[in-house]
């Protein structure tokens, strides 16, 4: 939970992933406005998105050709608004999940204190285990139709159905479908290789208990 929670929270707080994806899909030219005030928008909603006394994302933008008027329509405000409180879902979990593992070691080492080594490196070889195969779930449910992955997403996670926007829509031409693809590969690679970085460490760990524990008992 840790791993799969907190990649997202790390991605939707990544200035350059904004940035790349921006240049990448020349958002900066479809909403007829410059690079500087885009990426100042970026940092504007990451803002937005850890400010929680803020409602809604409520930002003027200067366009090219000398109009100055808000970026989002209402209910563009709205559907922010929901993504907003979907983030912050993500970050309880994170934290909700990292004080699990804190106070479970801080147990075991009160009241386990032998093999405590052990018991958490096979915590953690299970649970490197189990990211890489949920993400691999998630990976060949996205392969074989991200189109529908994106639509079942939206409507477990938005069942109010306030996402769905024409493409001439700001906010569908500031984060187009490719940018959300680019998106969720990104944060899958990262997934992926963080589970199995950490199964890894808890294999070694293991491995390293097992060899002294039979060394001692040849001794």
């Amino acid at each position: 939970m840790i791993l799969l929670s907190g990649t997202i929270g790390v991605a939707f707080n990544t200035l350059w992933i904004y940035t790349f994806g921006f240049a990448k899909y020349d958002v900066a030219a479809e909403l007829g406005i410059s690079e500087p005030e885009l990426k100042y928008t970026a940092r504007e909603l990451i803002a937005y998105f850890n400010n929680t006394h803020q409602e809604y994302f409520d930002i003027s933008v200067a366009y090219e050709d000398g109009y100055v008027g808000s970026l989002y329509s209402q209910a563009e405000k709205e559907h922010m608004k929901d993504v907003k409180g979907l983030l912050w879902l993500d970050y309880y979990i994170c934290l909700a999940a990292t004080a699990y593992v804190i106070l479970y070691m801080v147990c075991l080492w009160i009241w386990s204190r032998q093999g405590v080594i052990a018991e958490v490196a096979l915590g953690v070889w299970r649970g490197g285990l189990l990211a890489l195969g949920i993400l691999s779930v998630i990976g060949l449910i996205a392969v074989a139709s991200f189109d529908m992955f994106f639509v079942k997403f939206h409507e477990i996670f938005f069942p109010q159905g306030n996402w769905s926007f024409s493409h001439d829509n700001h906010m569908v031409m500031m984060f187009p479908d490719g940018f959300w693809s680019d998106v969720a590969l990104l944060v899958w690679l990262t997934g992926m290789a963080l589970g199995a970085l950490v199964a890894g460490i808890g294999w070694l760990v293991l491995s390293y208990t097992h060899r002294r524990e039979c060394a001692k008992e040849l001794i």
